[in-house]
């Protein structure tokens, strides 16, 4: 009976980690990405500012699709 026990400890001790491992890489993931979000919305709201007081967009901006993904 003492080998079951002690194999479920050792399992445990070695799934636990790796959970929260996991846990923590998605939640660094999810932060990246708001942070990378963030960053493109404040992007965008530049061009639009610029459009709204009648700039216009660059051109090579336009054509590497800068003004929408960045």
């Amino acid at each position: 009976m003492r080998s079951f026990r002690a194999s479920a400890q050792v399992e445990a001790a070695l799934i636990i980690p790796l959970v929260i491992l996991i846990i923590a890489g998605m939640v660094k993931l999810g932060t990246d990405l708001y942070a990378r979000t963030a960053e493109s919305s404040a992007v965008n709201a530049e061009y639009a500012e610029e459009l709204a007081n009648g700039g216009s967009i660059p051109a090579e901006a336009i054509l590497r699709g800068r003004w929408h993904i960045e």
